[in-house]
């Protein structure tokens, strides 16, 4: 469970700074990645994160 929040994670906070990256230089396709990672990616990792903080104490 540590190695997939881990990879997930890192696979997260990438595609965001990406989608951040496009919007600051006004390419297309940022406004998907920003929604993407922030709408579905980011809210599944904090809730796998909290499930495994709590199955450890």
């Amino acid at each position: 469970m540590k190695h997939f929040i881990c990879i997930f994670g890192a696979i997260t906070f990438v595609l965001l700074d990406l989608g951040l990256l496009f919007k600051i230089m006004h390419w297309p396709g940022s406004a998907p990645m920003i929604i993407l990672s922030m709408g579905a990616l980011l809210p599944v990792l904090i809730i796998c994160t909290a499930i495994y903080v709590a199955r450890k104490k």
